[in-house]
């Protein structure tokens, strides 16, 4: 309660019985006052009279206001009220400020300006309470997220303790191992060393007997001697074999990079939402994303391809085209889509029209447009010495389709036990030096960090192969063949699609796993679609927003609805 409550009535100043509150004279009543004396006062007839249960609540609150600034006194004139409100600076002026200050200004009735006001600072109590409750709400999550954090980061430090601990277990192991190959090397050499000393011991004191011997005979007068001395034994003596000096070990110490055995630290993707849009294409060989919701998808192995409007409750063809088997498609800045057509590039654009871009003298296998709309396409070329039939290359073209850059031979330079290559590609190797680099380049992607990633299928029947990093120059900074986790050891690496996340994750579908494979330095997971009921992921499309978008291959389950998804990752 605002003010505090008499102990007696304000106008009889006898009777403890307060019932009644008037806000204009500000004093508190009894009953008899209130309805025998102050109501029949003529200046109180407009008086405000409220029961003491009133006192306090927001409406009273908003009534005394409003008989406080009736009576509100000039900031620059303390002895006039005032009675106007000034728009352009805002604030309430009495009469003598509208003659010295405010006479070309904007000027409302107080009132008027009051309400307005009034009802500005409700609906900033209402955006502060909504606010409050929305910070209260994150500071729940918050609270949640440390909780989960907490527990998460427990278990992944209690991961990397108990991978340290495996780690020096494997180098106790192995040190061992070394160590027992040493003494055992080191026992054998000792044991032939020791054996051929006794023998040079006993052989040197047969000959120092002999010695002494031939020494009496020689200084003997008896000529006997000499006649009956033994020579044969002399002439036939044959000095032992002994066995090899002893072997000196050297120790060759490896260079050990503690992150590379241990392993890397990445965050993995968290899926924040699915959409899931029903499709009558039982397989999407590729999928790319146009704008809103609406996409072109294509069987290539039915020769379809369409554009959906998946935003209806049942999805809207906008366009079809048949017999036309496109391999893959990219967007360019502008909106147009550039197909992979035979040996034909072509163009579809926003309004529906199909049109030649390029033409080139090889098949096109796959197509993509970066963000400086340069063309990558991945090709196969008939060898010209016609004995392997036809090789794999990938080029880069400008917009006006020249070929700025060919990528189709290397030189093996380095081959590690990790998957991991180092090559380059150079005109001056001689042909013997030269491999193909390609066998057949499937998918093509420029990565935001200027690399180019691509899909190189070594088996067309099971799409077996791997996906190799290189840079500008055509070197191979990394090949990636799979995941050789004990759960993937009966499946072959089938890399059908790639597309690159907004953080720098590469996403790899595999046909031959049915999954995802998310990398980033590493391998962070092969099982990305595994828990979330996505089945036979084949082509995937990451938009502008940062979606992803997934076409299945659901040919084989005839029970099946075919599906598209779009994921939020966070």
């Amino acid at each position: 309660m605002e003010a505090q409550i008499s102990a007696v009535c304000q106008f009889c100043e006898t009777s403890r019985e307060i019932k009644w509150r008037c806000l204009n004279c500000d004093l508190f009543l009894c009953r008899i006052c209130n309805s025998r004396i102050h109501s029949k006062i003529m200046s109180s007839v407009e008086h405000k009279i409220i029961h003491l249960d009133q006192c306090g609540t927001e409406e009273v609150v908003n009534n005394i206001r409003k008989l406080d600034f009736k009576q509100m006194k000039c900031k620059t004139h303390h002895d006039k009220t005032c009675f106007v409100f000034c728009r352009n600076c805002n604030q309430p002026i009495c009469s003598l400020c509208i003659l010295i200050i405010h006479q070309n200004h904007t000027l409302c009735e107080i009132d008027d300006a009051y309400e307005e006001k009034l009802a500005d600072v409700e609906n900033l109590k209402v955006e502060i309470k909504s606010n409050i409750a929305f910070i209260t709400n994150e500071e729940t999550l918050l609270q949640e997220d440390a909780l989960k954090g907490k527990k998460h980061h427990m278990e992944i430090r209690t991961l990397i303790l108990n991978r340290e601990e495996e780690v020096k277990q494997e180098i106790a192991r192995k040190s061992k191992d070394v160590s027992d190959e040493l003494e055992s090397e080191w026992h054998n050499t000792e044991q032939s060393i020791n054996s051929d000393i006794e023998l040079c011991l006993k052989t040197k004191s047969n000959l120092l007997k002999r010695k002494d011997n031939i020494h009496k005979i020689l200084k003997s007068h008896d000529p006997r001697l000499v006649f009956d001395a033994s020579l044969t034994d002399v002439k036939q003596l044959h000095l032992p074999m002994f066995g090899k000096r002893a072997s000196l070990f050297q120790f060759f110490p490896k260079t050990i990079e503690a992150k590379g055995i241990l392993g890397d630290l990445i965050e993995k993707p968290i899926i924040e939402n699915i959409t899931v849009y029903s499709i009558d294409m039982k397989c999407i060989s590729c999928i790319s994303h146009c704008e809103a919701e609406k996409v072109l998808i294509c069987n290539n192995s039915e020769d379809i391809l369409k554009k959906e409007d998946l935003n209806c409750d049942r999805f809207q063809t906008l366009k079809t085209l048949q017999d036309i088997r496109v391999m893959d498609i990219s967007q360019t800045k502008d909106g147009h889509a550039i197909l992979s057509v035979g040996d034909d590039l072509k163009i579809l654009t926003k309004t529906g029209q199909l049109k030649t871009f390029l033409h080139v003298e090889l098949i096109t296998l796959c197509v993509h447009v970066n963000t400086e709309n340069e063309l990558f396409v991945g090709a196969l070329v008939k060898d010209p010495d016609h004995w392997r039939g036809e090789l794999g290359i990938v080029l880069i073209l400008d917009e006006e389709g020249n070929t700025t850059c060919t990528f189709d031979k290397r030189k093996i330079v380095n081959d590690s036990d990790n998957d991991y290559i180092t090559g380059c590609y150079d005109d001056s190797f001689d042909e013997d030096e030269e491999v193909d680099m390609f066998d057949f380049p499937s998918r093509v992607l420029n990565t935001k960090k200027d690399d180019i990633l691509i899909i190189d299928n070594s088996n067309l029947s099971t799409y077996a192969g791997k996906v190799l990093l290189l840079n500008r120059s055509g070197d191979i900074v990394r090949e990636y063949r799979g995941c050789r986790c004990e759960n993937c050891n009966d499946f072959n690496f089938c890399p059908f699609d790639i597309a690159e996340t907004h953080s720098n994750l590469i996403l790899i579908s595999d046909i031959g796993k049915h999954s995802i494979h998310v990398l980033g330095k590493t391998l962070i997971t092969c099982s990305f679609v595994d828990d979330i009921g996505i089945n036979s992921p084949l082509s995937l499309c990451i938009d502008a927003a940062g979606k992803l978008w997934i076409g299945c291959d659901m040919s084989a389950d005839d029970d099946e609805e075919p599906k598209i998804y779009c994921i939020t990752l966070n």
